[in-house]
């Protein structure tokens, strides 16, 4: 048995609370190999009969498919495949669990993806991981079913923005998967994203089709003869312990987290985007702050300091970043003055979106990525900043070390997906290599000692580079105010995601406390506490009862809810898993939840956890749960 390895850093913080970390266990290594001109995944301590994986690599370039002609070439390092005229295309195993596939070019081309691509042998499962493409992407369950005609893939490769997040899921898994239901498992994964975007597709047929493919989503990468592109590191594991695999998949992440010696608590306080939006103005961040130290008062560990975070509607234009007309004293002096009450601050940015109409657009329209755009509700079309142009780079790096000098500490960066959209750059770059170089570039001028939440984006290459990570979608929007539909939303993501929060903060947004009836408020609350990554409030709080202020706080929840890491939902499979992923927007019509989740959970301190996403009350472990509620099921 192991422990998450950040979890012993904690384990001072969590003795001072009285708890202990569950021990998790690991699965054994992979079972990766070259057989007979193919790759094969076979069970790690050992094969068994009638499970396993065979793939083979693929090219995808110049418009076409290549695959070998001839069988490939075993050696001892590595699988050496001919294409006659266009190059070799080669798998390497950097370890026993993973594989890259690369290609070194015999003639100009224009690669747009590698891949690993052939058949899967899983007796029994029945259900697989949609992973959806950063934060926000509805993920969960789902069952296995026939692949999708590659027209209706290739859309859903080539879609983004909130039809993205909106996604049914039953195409293809980005970034990761799991295959489970019968004696073993497969958790396939990749631990890099440097050039292309990553995805899965798993399909049912007379043998389970397995296609792990880097690209195909817009992405052109131009060789020449002679150049070599390595392709995305795969991470795969054949086990009987499919929760041990994923936290070894997360592990093998790289992680900012992971490589602190002593990583920095997870943060509680208030944000004043859930209720106030963009209307927030000075006035009121100086109210809430008078109102939190009361509140959190009893409910917060020892000597962790409260934080308060502006978000959205502090700034003139997105793309121009200085306070507007409602914060009189600028964000400097309001961060003096929070500082001198004892409070932390931290400010939300978007530092990859510009309006049209901004201020930067106007001036610099040659520091924006070319033939690209992301429509925005109220905002109308919103340009890129390219950071390939070295002017626009100092720009970035000048916003943020201003945010950072005027005292903030955590910083708030949203909509980084943005980044990876697939334009025209002063330099080549693909969308992804796009993305880690602004995370380079948002961290070098932060500092080590700045906080970085990244919201908006995929865990890789975000993890790397940042502090703690918004897993999930948001939990309430404007246009509909608060609502139960995206409660279970939340709950479904963090449990498609728990093993990251493993190895980093996990942010789940916070528990929305007004409104919502009593036990809606309860599953929110233990929804925030099984991420285990922060605790913020976002209503407003100034006209809500003692009572609905409270609602966050009980039976635990507020130690668990930042206790730096996340719970483990036992019952991963679904019994009855469903064919697509349903949407909070789909949900919040019917005025149901079709939502299909975990429902017992173990928590951080051992205790158990009843979660009801449903409209009529179910039992588990002998104890009734009232229908769209959370209720604890045992105490050790």
């Amino acid at each position: 048995m192991s422990r998450p390895l950040f979890a012993i850093a904690l384990l001072g913080l969590l003795g001072a609370c009285g708890e202990e970390a569950p021990e998790t266990a690991t699965a054994p290594p992979g079972g990766l190999s070259f057989q007979d001109g193919g790759l094969v995944l076979e069970v790690g301590h050992g094969p068994v009969e009638g499970v396993h994986a065979r793939l083979t690599p693929v090219l995808y370039a110049d418009g076409q498919r290549w695959t070998a002609p001839e069988p490939c070439v075993n050696h001892a390092d590595s699988l050496d495949c001919e294409l006659p005229e266009v190059g070799t295309l080669r798998v390497v195993l950097a370890q026993e669990s993973v594989a890259t596939v690369e290609l070194e070019a015999a003639r100009d081309i224009t690669v747009e993806g590698l891949a690993l691509e052939g058949e899967l042998s899983l007796p029994g499962a029945n259900a697989w991981l949609s992973n959806g493409y950063h934060s926000w992407s509805q993920s969960g369950a789902l069952a296995l079913g026939p692949a999708v005609e590659e027209t209706e893939l290739k859309e859903a490769l080539e879609t983004t923005g909130d039809l993205e997040v909106l996604r049914e899921g039953h195409t293809h898994s980005w970034w990761m998967t799991w295959v489970a239901g019968g004696a073993h498992a497969l958790s396939a994964g990749v631990t890099s994203a440097d050039v292309f975007k990553s995805w899965a597709q798993v399909s049912e047929g007379e043998t389970k089709g397995l296609r792990l493919v880097s690209g195909l989503a817009g992405e052109q990468v131009a060789l020449k003869s002679g150049d070599q592109l390595r392709g995305e590191r795969w991470h795969l594991t054949l086990s009987d312990d499919l929760e041990g695999a994923l936290l070894d998949y997360a592990q093998a992440v790289p992680s900012r987290r992971m490589t602190q010696g002593e990583p920095p608590p997870a943060e509680a306080g208030w944000n004043s985007w859930y209720e106030l939006w963009d209307g927030v103005d000075e006035t009121a961040i100086r109210e809430h702050a008078a109102l939190l130290t009361d509140l959190f008062a009893g409910h917060s560990p020892d000597g962790l300091p409260l934080r308060v975070v502006i978000d959205d509607g502090w700034q003139r234009n997105w793309g121009d970043w200085w306070p507007n007309q409602k914060f009189p004293s600028g964000l400097d002096g309001l961060a003096a003055d929070l500082h001198a009450d004892g409070f932390e601050v931290g400010v939300w940015i978007a530092p990859m979106l510009v309006r049209e109409d901004s201020e930067l657009a106007a001036e610099h329209p040659d520091w924006l990525v070319g033939d690209v755009t992301y429509w925005l509700f109220g905002h109308g079309n919103l340009k890129v900043l390219d950071v390939t142009h070295p002017e626009a780079a100092a720009h970035l790096q000048a916003e943020i070390a201003r945010l950072v000098s005027w005292g903030y500490d955590l910083l708030k960066i949203d909509y980084l997906f943005a980044a990876t959209l697939e334009g025209t750059h002063h330099e080549p770059i693909t969308g992804m290599g796009h993305l880690k170089l602004a995370l380079e570039l948002i961290r070098e001028a932060a500092g080590e000692d700045t906080l970085l939440l990244a919201v908006a984006t995929p865990h890789v290459p975000a993890l790397e580079f940042v502090d703690s990570w918004r897993v999930g979608g948001d939990i309430a929007v404007s246009l509909f105010d608060a609502a139960w539909a995206y409660l279970p939303n939340q709950l479904r993501s963090i449990a498609a995601r728990w093993s990251l929060c493993h190895v980093t903060l996990c942010d789940p947004d916070p528990p929305i406390l007004r409104t919502l009836p009593e036990n809606e408020v309860l599953f929110g609350a233990w929804t925030v506490a099984t991420a285990g990554g922060a605790l913020f409030l976002s209503d407003d709080l100034r006209p809500l009862s003692e009572d609905r202020r409270a609602g966050a706080f009980g039976d635990g929840r507020e130690t668990l809810s930042v206790i730096g890491f996340g719970a483990i939902p036992d019952d991963l499979v679904p019994e009855a898993p469903p064919a697509k992923l349903s949407s909070p927007i789909d949900d919040h019509a019917q005025g149901l939840s079709a939502h299909v989740v975990p429902t017992r959970w173990r928590l951080q301190d051992g205790r158990t956890l009843g979660m009801n996403v449903t409209e009529e009350a179910v039992t588990v472990d002998g104890v009734e749960i009232a229908p769209r509620s959370g209720r604890l099921l045992e105490t050790p």
